[in-house]
């Protein structure tokens, strides 16, 4: 299994949000590009297990990468997407060491947690056999990552963030803007405040620091950040259509179609 090289070593990793580009030539272009992971969203995105497990094998193939971010916290959702081949797993909403907990035992084998072994994606579909060596390898290598995106789950950092196995939190400011009551404020005074408060705790606690937002935002932890997550695939689509449009308005001269 492909796993994060020198993460929590000073250097982000630069992700791509994969949300409707369900095929093999995204994992291609993106690694041709030197994108350094792929978040793949099961939560908001439109990938099915058929598809998402074929791109986790390409990708691992690739040595690129790649987490999961899955709808829910359940052990069906968090161990079979690991089974499928995902180098880790991010659980949305985390609000409680308790639900840290839960994601560290679906993701981890005995004796870290209590994930069921079976042979798959996430073992290259190779011999059976050798399952000591293969789950501690599976141990050290998957990353658990908890996305806080609430007032509550800022208030309860530190007990999170304190739950072994749990590898990194990546802050979802949309979403914590929306539980301050400020929606359209992403980036407002006080949501800086909750996020500095993120950051610190990933620190005190050795866990990697991620951030799913815009390039000013990054920005402005661009020297505390492990992970960091601006592109999204359809908003790039969305973006280049909209090129395509004004080059076809200026090569008509601005006039109105």
């Amino acid at each position: 299994m492909t796993g994060f090289r020198d993460l929590g070593k000073g250097k982000a990793q630069g992700g791509l949000l994969v949300q409707v580009l369900d095929d093999a030539p995204c994992v291609l272009m993106a690694k041709a590009a030197g994108l350094d992971f792929l978040l793949l969203d099961g939560e908001h995105g439109n990938l099915d297990a058929g598809s998402l497990g074929s791109l986790l094998l390409l990708a691992d193939a690739c040595g690129l990468p790649t987490v999961v971010r899955v709808p829910e916290l359940s052990r069906d959702w968090v161990s079979h997407t690991l089974d499928l081949g995902a180098t880790g797993v991010m659980v949305p909403m985390v609000e409680t060491a308790e639900q840290a907990r839960l994601l560290v035992g679906w993701s981890k084998y005995p004796p870290l947690g209590r994930r069921s072994y079976s042979g798959g994606g996430h073992t290259r579909f190779g011999p059976s056999g050798g399952h000591g060596p293969t789950m501690g390898a599976a141990n050290d290598g998957t990353l658990a990552v908890v996305q806080i995106e609430t007032v509550a789950g800022v208030e309860n950092v530190d007990e999170i963030l304190s739950t072994p196995g749990v590898g990194a939190a990546v802050v979802g400011p949309c979403d914590l803007a929306i539980s301050l009551g400020r929606p359209d404020e992403v980036g407002c005074a006080e949501e800086l405040a909750l996020i500095d408060r993120v950051r610190d705790a990933c620190r005190r606690h050795g866990r990697a620091f991620g951030i799913i937002g815009s390039n000013e935002l990054l920005g402005t932890y661009a020297g505390d950040l492990d992970l960091m997550v601006s592109a999204i695939d359809a908003h790039l689509l969305r973006d280049a259509f909209a090129g395509a449009r004004a080059d076809y308005d200026r090569l008509l001269g601005g006039g109105a179609r």
